[in-house]
């Protein structure tokens, strides 16, 4: 069971994410290839396949690890594995045997209970698309949780080219994990090997992953928000050290509340089966007391599909619950009743105003100028409205924000100012208890972080597709005093998914006057001119360790504007977050 988020917020704070022993720097590749080709094999041993060519790729290991291949060899286990994978056959098992191949499918109970979704849809065979990645169905207990990329799609005889992808945990911990057979369904993986397959029976659903490296072998599964999983219930991760007392699960079942990150993991609440639906699931709860924080993939076991329900669907039927997919739970869970409608508390009112096309309410988090170009610097969550109104006059109103000051230390591998004073744009932050008043008119745009479900700290880091300014010539050694005359750029943030930030230099766009607004509009630089450190790329990548080079989100719009005869996608960005030295040149 995780502890309370405060405590887990402490614990994030004074130890590593991963704790990885030197020794795994310099285990061998031999051993790690071993261990890769020992998993291809037992892929193999339960989805066989036509393909002899077989390819299998690399992978590290723990140089003190016994030989792996031994252990995979244990064929008393991989008959009991079979027994049970036999019994999930479906009936048409024969037509798999013409083919090669075997079929692999959940046990699915009958019910008489209702039904609102049809998963099936999901899995015809017009769904499947090159370069997508589909989870399959795990031979252990028919649970979704291998996954593999779709290489090659044919028509109008369906079939399939798949490359399986192989785990390549770098954790100790997690290596250990792995290393004794025991499922895993999120972190890094690997290319593994390649198969032909016709049986579409085989694959649960489709599966988001990113790339993780330049070669487009290395890719990292998590869980993302809005998704529903399955959990280990009791879990540990020292199951590697009695690996044959864990073959057999037990689930407990989440809502992803926010994606998952190295730095806070990942926040979910428990979901219930609800009594009298085939497979409707809902929470308890919604308070900081019902969510909690887990920080360790391995302890996820697979995500289950599901669609999100209104409450309209049925009489009896929880608002905002989920129906998940049969095929993924098993087959005993235990239910609950659906709590009545009358039990509900009413929400607090907050307090809000519009001004100028922005709608201000208690609770929310801006982004405001002060000092230092007039540049949105700094951010601060809104505890408090107040207005005053001489006679015949509009009425004056102002903001009592609490300013969100970043957390520290940072973490391990993000690097800090050597200048305290120096605001920091992207992290983690808390808001002060002090209240300070400003107006409308500092503040420049709405800020949606990612909150701790205990609502005392705010993340903020750039997203793809934002429009971020940075710090031209950066160093840790820049001075708050050195921003008045300081220098940046504007760039677009074009993925936030690798190790590095890769962003695209934005110019402007001299052929168009400002609006009435005097909002400006920019396009994708051709080249980098101004910073000669950074070459004449305009597309370069910094280092999420380096994040503090971005000062300043920019709300930015796309729009389409047309230029001597064509149609040209620019960004219209606000006068005020646009440094001053963009604007003059």
């Amino acid at each position: 069971m995780d502890s309370t988020v405060n405590e887990l917020l402490r614990w994030n704070k004074s130890a590593p994410n991963h704790h990885v022993r030197s020794d795994l720097v310099s285990s061998t590749r031999e051993n790690q290839q071993e261990k890769a080709q020992a998993f291809s094999l037992q892929q193999q041993e339960h989805v066989p396949s036509n393909n002899s060519g077989t390819q299998c790729c690399g992978n590290e290991s723990l140089s003190c690890a016994a030989s792996v291949g031994d252990k995979r060899k244990r064929n008393e286990y991989d008959a009991s594995r079979s027994v049970e994978h036999n019994n999930r056959r479906r009936s048409d098992a024969n037509i798999d045997a013409e083919r090669g191949e075997e079929s692999v499918q959940p046990e699915i109970s009958e019910c008489a209970d209702p039904k609102f979704n049809d998963f099936e849809k999901l899995r015809a065979d017009a769904n499947f698309a090159v370069g997508q990645t589909w989870a399959l169905y795990d031979p252990a207990d028919g649970m979704p949780r291998l996954y593999a990329q779709v290489r090659r799609v044919s028509a109008p005889s369906f079939g399939l080219r798949i490359t399986y992808l192989e785990p390549d945990p770098d954790d100790e911990k997690q290596i250990q994990w792995f290393e004794q057979d025991l499922p895993v369904s999120t972190g890094k993986f690997r290319l593994g090997k390649n198969e032909n397959t016709k049986d579409i029976s085989k694959f649960s659903h489709l599966i988001q992953c990113n790339e993780g490296s330049n070669t487009g072998r290395h890719f990292t599964i998590s869980p993302r928000k809005g998704e529903t999983w399955a959990l280990f219930k009791n879990w540990d991760i020292n199951w590697s050290s009695e690996p044959d007392s864990h073959r057999s699960y037990e689930y407990e079942f989440v809502e992803i509340l926010s994606d998952y990150t190295d730095e806070t993991g990942v926040f979910v609440s428990y979901l219930h089966k609800a009594k009298g639906f085939a497979s409707v699931f809902f929470r308890l709860g919604t308070g900081p007391a019902d969510i909690f924080r887990i920080n360790t993939l391995y302890r996820f076991s697979h995500m289950v599909p599901s669609f999100r329900l209104t409450g309209t669907e049925a009489k009896g039927v929880p608002k905002d619950a989920y129906e998940l997919d049969q095929a993924a739970l098993p087959k005993t869970i235990q239910e609950v009743m659906v709590p009545s409608e009358s039990n509900s508390k009413p929400k607090r009112q907050d307090i809000y105003f519009a001004s100028k096309g922005k709608v201000f309410q208690t609770g929310q988090i801006w982004s405001f100028c002060s000092d230092y170009d007039d540049l949105p610097l700094y951010y601060g969550k809104i505890q408090k409205i107040t207005f005053t109104q001489a006679f015949k006059q509009e009425p004056v109103f102002k903001l009592h924000i609490g300013r969100l000051k970043a957390t520290t230390p940072f973490p391990k591998d993000v690097v800090e100012w050597r200048d305290r004073g120096m605001p920091v744009g992207c992290g983690t932050f808390y808001a002060r208890k002090a209240l300070e008043i400003i107006t409308p008119s500092q503040v420049s745009h709405q800020v949606i972080p990612q909150v701790s479900l205990d609502g005392n700290e705010y993340t903020i880091l750039p997203k793809i597709g934002e429009v971020w300014a940075i710090y031209r010539y950066w160093s840790v050694h820049i001075d708050v005093e050195d921003l008045e005359f300081g220098l940046y750029d504007i760039v677009e943030v074009l993925d936030d998914s690798l190790e590095d930030y890769k962003v695209q230099m934005l110019v402007q766009e001299s052929f168009l006057d400002d609006d009435e607004n005097y909002n400006r509009y920019f396009k994708g630089a051709t080249e980098y001119v101004d910073n000669e450190v950074e070459g004449s790329e305009p597309i370069f990548t910094i280092p999420k360790s380096e994040r503090i080079r971005f000062s300043n989100k920019v709300h930015a719009l796309r729009v389409t504007k047309e230029i001597h005869g064509e149609l040209n996608d620019l960004f219209c960005m606000e006068f005020n977050a646009v440094p001053i030295n963009i604007l003059l040149h």
